[in-house]
């Protein structure tokens, strides 16, 4: 059948092996930007503000009900955007810290099935950005977050974190200790 698969290659002009829709289950694609300082990466919690919506695509369902636990700065990506251009945008925009030094994003992916998708799956790509201030950055919270605070991830429980974000650092630490770093 045309334009089913089994590829995941998305477009209206998709071969016989890409997709002419999305998956039923939905597709994200998002930015994670690792603000580091030592062992300790920058944390935030929303606040029940509209301004979620333009700065990181989030709907209010998703802010209020992920409101009380820590996430990693972050956002949906753009129709077109470069995740490098995301990944700036997070710490300028949305952290509204000035001059970071950001990495390449180093990709990782997850399929899983959504509670909202009984039977369907639901694909991840993440685009993972390690970021480090150029002075000393302090945690001052934009009015979208009720708070900004460094935490070291290897002891914060993973009860902690609110959206699943702590698979994302699980993933994040995982890749750093293979990787030699600290």
């Amino acid at each position: 059948m045309t334009g089913r698969g089994p590829f995941l290659w998305l477009s209206e002009n998709a071969p016989p092996s890409g997709f002419r829709e999305l998956p039923k289950g939905g597709m994200c694609l998002s930015a994670f930007l690792f603000v580091k300082r030592g062992r300790r990466i920058l944390l935030g919690k929303y606040a029940d503000d509209p301004r979620w919506e333009s700065l990181a695509g989030l709907d209010a369902e998703r802010w209020r009900m992920h409101g009380q636990g820590w996430t990693i700065p972050a956002r949906q990506l753009k129709y077109g955007e470069d995740p490098r251009e995301a990944a700036r945008k997070i710490g300028e925009e949305i952290l509204r810290i000035p001059g970071l030094r950001r990495s390449e994003p180093r990709v990782e992916v997850d399929l899983y099935e959504p509670t909202r998708f009984p039977g369907e799956l639901h694909y991840d790509v993440w685009f993972l950005v390690d970021a480090i201030p150029t002075t000393r950055a302090k945690a001052e919270a934009p009015p979208w977050y009720t708070e900004l605070a460094w935490h070291d991830p290897r002891t914060l429980p993973a009860s902690a974190y609110a959206r699943g974000h702590e698979d994302v650092v699980a993933r994040w630490l995982t890749h750093r200790s293979r990787a030699g770093a600290r």
